[in-house]
Protein backbone atom coordinates (compact mmCIF):
# COMPACT_ATOMS: atom_id res chain seq x y z
CA UNK A 1 0.00 0.00 0.00
CA UNK A 2 2.67 2.83 1.35
CA UNK A 3 4.42 1.78 -2.47
CA UNK A 4 1.23 2.54 -4.73
CA UNK A 5 1.35 5.76 -2.47
CA UNK A 6 4.39 6.52 -2.82
CA UNK A 7 4.62 5.72 -6.69
CA UNK A 8 1.05 8.04 -7.54
CA UNK A 9 2.86 10.89 -5.42
CA UNK A 10 5.96 10.80 -7.75
CA UNK A 11 3.50 10.63 -10.72
CA UNK A 12 1.79 13.47 -9.63
CA UNK A 13 5.08 15.36 -8.75
CA UNK A 14 6.63 15.04 -12.20
CA UNK A 15 3.43 15.41 -13.94
CA UNK A 16 3.61 19.00 -11.76
CA UNK A 17 6.75 19.84 -12.88
CA UNK A 18 6.01 18.94 -16.91
CA UNK A 19 3.43 20.84 -16.46
CA UNK A 20 5.10 24.01 -14.80
CA UNK A 21 8.28 23.49 -17.36
CA UNK A 22 5.62 23.91 -20.12
CA UNK A 23 4.06 27.11 -18.82
CA UNK A 24 7.29 28.55 -18.78
CA UNK A 25 8.67 27.86 -22.23
CA UNK A 26 5.33 28.01 -23.94
CA UNK A 27 3.37 30.74 -21.88
CA UNK A 28 6.09 33.35 -19.99
CA UNK A 29 8.84 33.26 -22.20
CA UNK A 30 6.81 34.32 -24.99
CA UNK A 31 5.18 37.09 -23.19
CA UNK A 32 8.48 38.20 -21.37
CA UNK A 33 10.07 38.23 -25.43
CA UNK A 34 6.68 40.65 -26.41
CA UNK A 35 6.95 42.83 -23.36
CA UNK A 36 11.16 43.80 -23.32
CA UNK A 37 11.77 45.67 -26.26
CA UNK A 38 15.39 44.53 -27.03
CA UNK A 39 14.08 40.47 -27.12
CA UNK A 40 11.10 41.72 -29.26
CA UNK A 41 13.51 43.15 -32.15
CA UNK A 42 15.77 40.49 -31.74
CA UNK A 43 12.81 37.88 -32.25
CA UNK A 44 11.37 40.24 -34.99
CA UNK A 45 14.82 40.59 -36.74
CA UNK A 46 15.50 36.52 -36.66
CA UNK A 47 12.46 35.95 -38.27
CA UNK A 48 12.60 38.58 -40.66
CA UNK A 49 16.32 37.51 -41.89
CA UNK A 50 15.20 33.57 -41.48
CA UNK A 51 17.53 33.08 -38.81
CA UNK A 52 17.77 30.13 -37.22
CA UNK A 53 18.66 30.84 -33.66
CA UNK A 54 19.61 27.20 -32.68
CA UNK A 55 22.28 27.72 -35.21
CA UNK A 56 24.36 29.40 -32.19
CA UNK A 57 25.19 26.64 -29.82
CA UNK A 58 27.03 25.04 -32.90
CA UNK A 59 30.49 26.91 -32.35
CA UNK A 60 32.47 24.93 -34.58
CA UNK A 61 30.05 25.72 -37.50
CA UNK A 62 31.85 28.44 -39.44
CA UNK A 63 28.46 29.79 -40.39
CA UNK A 64 27.54 30.49 -36.58
CA UNK A 65 30.61 33.49 -37.06
CA UNK A 66 28.55 34.85 -40.33
CA UNK A 67 25.52 34.79 -38.83
CA UNK A 68 26.92 36.50 -35.71
CA UNK A 69 28.50 39.03 -37.48
CA UNK A 70 25.29 39.46 -39.58
CA UNK A 71 22.88 39.83 -36.73
CA UNK A 72 25.21 42.46 -34.61
CA UNK A 73 25.78 44.70 -37.93
CA UNK A 74 21.98 44.50 -38.57
CA UNK A 75 21.20 44.99 -34.75
CA UNK A 76 23.60 48.24 -34.74
CA UNK A 77 22.37 49.86 -37.89
CA UNK A 78 18.86 50.47 -36.26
Amino acid sequence: MKLSFDLSRRLGSFALALTLTFAVIYGALPRLTQSVDILKRMSVLLEEENIDPSRYYYTDVAQVVESERYLRAALDSR
